[in-house]
């Protein structure tokens, strides 16, 4: 499977990952997560060197997974601390691999490539999910397409006209401003919808009338399949720094060829402790995420085959720049691991 692997990816939310331990196919591996005693996350390989038991099925106790078939004892770090079998000895073979991970902004991040050049700086910025001047709604989940199907989804914010029509449409949607900024690794959609009338889902929220108001909607990707979305909308010619905006988290980890992890927020800088704002929120996260933009994805993915038997490609719109450039970053660096590998054999 071409996904590259020297990225950083997410791999759970925080608060999915107990001590009991969260098992999850992440780019094409079985993985264990699970906290240790000091609450710390570890990353295992979920497999049992031995005999190949997924360790997930094993217990989980003070730190330390046993294997469910053996016996065999492992530490977060993935060394082997017990063998009840013979002399007891624990050579290397009997050690499971640890991924690097680091948790961050209420995220997990796992590197499934070279431990060595797993650097955390590279993370990408989600601090506005703990934010105390914001309040953040999310969840996660899973989707059967390939990622990359949903990556360009979310660069495509145009479609939100359409799919999203019942609560995000605008009247303002023929003047809206494009705009595409590359720089530093990333790519950046930026959206501006001037003096329009307030979609549904903002009048959930402030009464506008009839007077008409900016909106924006810009959304930054980072490597991989990394995105953070700035929602605003605000009186017309009010500073975007000062509009009432959401800032979401997109982020989507590939399972396999077919499948991908999707962690979704959405953190508000309004009606912070409101709790029909919260569920206001969820609703929306569940109505386009769920229910409109997952069977969409889905339904393209399975045309795939039809696709490529009559050796199909995408025409192309105004609206794709941004999703396009993604795509070819996605594809340069597959082809650059590819190559490495290559050279490395």
């Amino acid at each position: 499977m071409p996904f590259v692997a020297n990225a950083w990816y997410v791999a759970a939310l925080s608060e999915e990952v107990g001590a009991t331990g969260l098992a999850r196919t992440l780019v094409g591996d079985p993985i264990l997560l699970f906290r240790r005693p000091d609450q710390s996350c570890a990353a295992l390989l979920d497999i049992c060197p031995h005999r190949f038991a997924p360790l997930s099925m094993g217990l989980i106790r003070d730190g330390r997974v046993q294997c469910p078939y053996h016996g065999l004892e492992f530490d977060g770090g993935g060394r082997c601390v017990l063998n009840p079998h013979g002399n007891g000895a624990r050579p290397s073979a009997l050690d499971v691999r640890a991924y690097p991970f680091v948790e961050r902004d209420g995220l997990i991040w796992f590197w499934p490539g070279e431990s060595g050049r797993a650097d955390p700086a590279a993370i990408p910025d989600y601090s506005c999910r703990i934010d105390p001047e914001r309040r953040t709604i999310g969840g996660h989940a899973r989707v059967e397409c390939d990622y990359r199907l949903l990556v360009d989804n979310l660069m495509d914010l145009g479609h939100a006209q359409y799919v999203h029509r019942a609560n995000a449409q605008t009247d303002a949607f023929d003047r809206v401003r494009r705009d595409v900024v590359v720089e530093n690794g990333s790519v950046r959609n930026l959206m501006m919808y001037p003096g329009g009338s307030a979609t549904v889902f903002v009048t959930k929220f402030f009464d506008y009338g009839d007077q008409p108001i900016d909106m924006w909607n810009d959304i930054r990707w980072s490597a991989v399949g990394n995105m953070l979305n700035f929602i605003g909308f605000a009186d017309s010619g009010t500073p975007q720094a000062d509009s009432h905006n959401s800032m979401g988290t997109h982020i989507v980890t590939p399972e396999g060829p077919n499948s991908c992890h999707y962690f979704f927020g959405a953190s508000r800088n309004f009606a912070l402790d409101d709790p029909a704002a919260d569920e206001t929120f969820r609703a929306w996260q569940r109505q386009a995420l769920i229910i409109e933009d997952k069977p969409m994805v889905e339904a393209i993915e399975s045309l795939r085959p039809v696709i490529e038997r009559h050796q199909m490609r995408p025409a192309m719109l105004a609206c794709d720049e941004a999703a396009v450039r993604v795509s070819r970053e996605i594809d340069r660096l597959e082809k650059l691991e590819q190559g490495g590998s290559r050279l490395a054999a």
